[in-house]
């Protein structure tokens, strides 16, 4: 009878076998190309899910709580956010087990997460479009916010790209799914109809199908990224005295090679690099509770119709603010162009907020509204993914990123406590403002102060010392 040394000894030849299979395996020609449209297409759905639900929030309101005047600015639709707001603040509190999700793919490989954060989306969405109560409109919501923050398909960029590219390939998969966020406008325009509440529904077909295809596409288009190939690989060599001296030196440096969320926690708070991102990205998510409430103000100034030209507008903004981003942040370096970005948020805030109050029209608010959130969105992937990525040693990366992205993301909760008080006495958009400003402008300050660059950093190399 076998020992369980034994089973583990036989289970993890078997698995180094394949990987050196895999590794040695010839990639055909124009193999990143050919990568780059696959995880494009993933991070297309990946900013549908995304951004649906807050394009879809006043009709989805309308219909769910019967609300027939389909006044933003009437009393019954502030109960509903009311009602909604706490419940789907409340349900973010699952999300901690989010980065013990993530943290499996330092164990089993990137390319299935790909495949389960795919179809998971879509599972979240089909869920929100077949609801006709709010607790299945919630549930559908956690759905999709426990698979859209995983971003696996940034870290596979991350982990294939050469490194004085990455941030620039990052930028521009992600400009161009921001531009296909269109898509809902388009979408919109297509299907929704003011004399049938429940016609929202029918935006939310197209995108399910297509998480669906790609998602178990997925599995046979990609292959694993070879930066997890060489540490498991290498990890899987060692005999077991040269593991337990390994992990004799990785406890010493408070890292290790198998990841985990607890030690992902314990290493954030005990590498000054990494606990000072994670304080400046908590206070900067405060900035963010803007962008789940902007289609009801424009809803409280425009047409139906003209509500789905500025969705059709604003994602050719946000992708062109993104692209921008990337760019600048490999020849500036994540810190310059967290200022910059910083200060395109808040500004494209100030003049979104002004072409609604002012009559502007749907281009303009929706020209304005993606500079914002381009700069938005892009200083947190910088915060969240990029620079946690380039401070983190290859072995607890997916552990770390997967953790931290919780951790900040749940700095959420102090914007939208703020929100959910005061909404009933301080106009929407004027309330947009006095979050943002100033915990951005205090984010950026503890960025500029206490943060080291991480630009070129190669990510092989990285140690728990690297950043100490």
């Amino acid at each position: 009878m076998k020992t369980s040394q034994e089973s583990r000894t036989q289970k993890e030849a078997r698995e180094l076998a394949r990987l050196n299979k895999e590794a040695s395996r010839p990639k055909p020609a124009h193999y990143m190309l050919f990568i780059m449209v696959v995880l494009t297409i993933i991070y297309i759905v990946d900013e549908i899910t995304s951004n649906v639900n807050a394009a879809m929030q006043p009709y989805i309101l309308f219909d769910l709580f019967k609300i027939g005047s389909r006044d933003v600015n009437a009393p019954e639709y502030a109960r509903a956010i009311d009602t909604v707001a706490p419940l789907s603040l409340a349900s973010n509190l699952l999300l901690i087990i989010t980065p013990f999700y993530k943290a499996l793919s330092d164990r089993y490989g990137r390319k299935l997460f790909l495949m389960l954060n795919t179809i998971g989306m879509g599972l979240g969405m089909c869920v929100v479009m077949t609801s006709n109560s709010v607790p299945q409109y919630i549930l559908g919501m956690l759905l999709m916010m426990f698979f859209t923050p995983n971003d696996m398909q940034v870290l596979y960029i991350l982990e294939t790209a050469p490194k004085e590219k990455r941030a620039t390939y990052c930028a521009v998969t992600k400009a161009i799914a921001l531009v296909s966020v269109s898509l809902i406008g388009v979408l919109s325009h297509m299907f929704l109809r003011e004399d049938v509440p429940s016609s929202w529904k029918l935006v939310y077909l197209i995108p399910v199908i297509t998480a669906f295809v790609v998602g178990f596409g997925s599995i046979f288009l990609v292959r694993e990224t070879p930066v997890f190939l060489d540490q498991r690989r290498a990890w899987l060599s060692l005999t077991t005295e040269e593991r337990a001296e390994k992990e004799a030196e990785d406890r010493a440096a408070k890292t290790s090679e198998n990841g985990g969320v607890f030690k992902a926690i314990r290493f954030i708070f005990v590498n000054r690099q990494l606990r000072w991102i994670f304080i400046a990205g908590f206070i900067f998510f405060a900035t963010t509770v803007y962008t789940s409430y902007y289609a009801t103000v424009l809803e409280g100034g425009m047409s139906t119709a003209q509500v789905a030209t500025a969705l059709m507008i604003y994602p050719f903004f946000n992708g062109l603010a993104t692209f921008l981003s990337g760019v600048l942040s490999d020849r500036l370096g994540r810190k310059k162009v967290c200022l910059v970005l910083g200060a395109a948020t808040i500004l494209g805030l100030l003049l979104f907020v002004l072409s609604c109050r002012l009559g502007w029209g749907p281009i303009a608010a929706g020209a304005f509204y993606g500079i914002s959130i381009g700069g938005l969105w892009s200083m947190s992937d910088t915060l969240i993914l990029t620079m946690p990525a380039e401070s983190t040693p290859s072995g607890m990366r997916s552990s770390v990123m997967g953790t931290i992205s919780v951790m900040i993301g749940s700095g959420m909760f102090i914007g939208n406590i703020i929100f959910i008080i005061c909404q009933n006495f301080i106009p929407m958009d004027a309330l947009f403002l006095i979050i943002c400003v100033p915990f951005m402008a205090l984010s950026l300050l503890i960025l500029m102060l206490k943060v080291r660059e991480t630009k070129d950093t190669d990510l092989e190399e990285i140690t728990a010392e690297t950043y100490k």
